[in-house]
């Protein structure tokens, strides 16, 4: 059987492959997060926390509503983020709205479940303080894991091109779901 495309020489392929390598690194090296974009994240996650430990903690329909309306701004503030980078860049980075912003990482995830189960438990025994100081600690280190998958993923672009598999989102939102079912049976 014949091909009828063109036979390259093997340095041609090199010096093409090459030239896309040293592509990828410029574009990686000069892509720029959104102004604020780690406090902002920090803020917003801390609220997030807060509102759903004292949503669960309420157990009633205002409880409900506190902690919906924490999920919509988080949500609201994650797809602005999102839009944002794209306006700056000009292009969309796998890995970033679901390692950075939505913290599927199995060290932001778990940032994320200790906080929130810090100050439900807080909320639950009306410790206040409690439930600001576990919400902000969240908050903030989920910001600085986010901070920590950037810098990672502009050393090594190829690397950590990939964002989190609807396996692994799926099975974060079962664990979720399941530590949230026993917080509220516990109570």
């Amino acid at each position: 059987m014949e091909s009828n495309s063109p036979s390259r020489e093997p340095h041609e392929a090199i010096s093409e492959l090459t030239a896309a390598d040293q592509a990828r690194e410029r574009l990686a090296t000069g892509l720029q997060l959104p102004h604020g974009l780690h406090p902002l994240l920090a803020v917003t996650v801390a609220a997030q926390v807060g509102t759903a430990a004292v949503g669960i903690a309420e157990q009633t329909t205002v409880g409900l509503g506190i902690a919906l309306a924490g999920l919509a701004g988080f949500l609201g503030v994650v797809g602005w983020l999102v839009h944002r980078f794209q306006v700056i860049n000009g292009v969309r980075v796998d890995g970033l709205t679901s390692q950075v912003v939505l913290g599927a990482s199995a060290a932001s995830s778990g940032i994320y479940l200790v906080s929130l189960g810090a100050a439900t438990w807080a909320a639950f025994e009306s410790q206040w303080w409690l439930v600001a100081l576990a919400s902000a600690i969240g908050g903030v280190a989920y910001a600085l894991g986010a901070r920590r998958w950037w810098h990672a993923y502009r050393d090594d672009p190829a690397a950590h091109v990939g964002g989190a598999s609807p396996r692994v989102l799926a099975a974060l939102a079962a664990i979720a779901c399941l530590g949230l079912a026993v917080l509220v049976v516990a109570r």
